[in-house]
């Protein structure tokens, strides 16, 4: 077969897949989903890690001779530190919106009820916020933690970072009320939504503290930071502009069927929903 063919057949497959895109999909979607976790049950569960934390800690210290006024002096010093961060978490908001970074497509269904069914999704990562924190001129350590420490006569170091991941998936069937340069839509679907943060913690300190150390970042549960849940959903959003080309938003209310509990207790809040711009076809 000649090139000349070659290119002709490749031309007409392309072609031949725009027009059923075309024909089939009724928009091409640039958005930002969005999602919201609640917190309020991880925000109770920090002293306990904390305190957990602290008791390996201070077995280790009992072991290498430190005396007990100063090891109830440190323990004291622990005591305000997570008082002050008890009363920091308490006035962070217990929603946390989670903005991804995504795109959908609707395909007609010109039915009664259903003008459409609507395939969208999103993720983020940590490689991409670094990403976006270049371009705006700042910067993130890589890793996040990296110091020595001296304790008495012992010394170490101590690598920490964070991986981040999560991804959001949605279909809904959709019916649309258009009134030329604005439209409404009501929606109801189901969606799929998992997000991961990983602590990766290297220590370099000497072979009788190892264990110690080991116990106490095990008393954190670092590998207790993610979620899932598959839920269903109702869409209530809103579309501005030209019949080709509009903004779009919608806001949807979330009932989980199903989600994962880890010791951490981060949950799928009910409050999700999309930000951008719609090309109609």
């Amino acid at each position: 077969m000649s090139l000349h063919v070659r290119r002709a057949i490749a031309v007409a497959v392309c072609l031949t897949m725009v027009g059923t895109l075309h024909a089939i999909a009724g928009g091409l979607y640039g958005v930002t989903p969005f999602y919201t976790l609640d917190l309020s049950e991880t925000f109770e569960r920090l002293s306990i890690a904390g305190e957990n934390a602290f008791s390996a800690m201070e077995s280790l210290l009992s072991d290498l001779g430190v005396p007990p006024a100063e090891l109830a002096a440190i323990h004291d010093e622990f005591s305000e530190v997570m008082l002050g961060i008890k009363s920091q978490t308490a006035q962070f908001p217990a929603i946390l919106p989670v903005p991804l970074l995504g795109a959908g497509i609707e395909l007609r269904l010109p039915l009664v009820l259903i003008d459409a069914v609507r395939l969208s999704g999103g993720f983020l990562t940590d490689a991409l916020i670094r990403s976006g924190a270049q371009l705006a001129s700042l910067e993130i350590p890589d890793p996040l933690v990296d110091a020595a420490f001296e304790f008495g006569t012992y010394s170490g170091s101590v690598v920490a970072d964070l991986a981040f991941s999560s991804w959001m998936l949605s279909t809904e069937a959709v019916k649309r009320f258009d009134l030329l340069v604005m439209a409404l839509d009501l929606g109801a679907g189901v969606d799929l939504i998992h997000g991961r943060v990983d602590v990766p913690i290297g220590l370099d300190v000497p072979v009788h503290l190892e264990s110690g150390m080991a116990d106490a970042i095990d008393a954190l549960h670092l590998d207790g930071l993610h979620w899932s849940s598959f839920a269903i959903h109702g869409t209530l959003g809103f579309e501005i502009g030209l019949p080709f080309l509009r903004l779009y938003g919608d806001i949807r209310w979330l009932i989980p069927v199903g989600q994962t509990e880890e010791w951490w207790g981060i949950h799928v809040a009910p409050i999700a929903g999309m930000i951008g711009f719609v090309i109609r076809f």
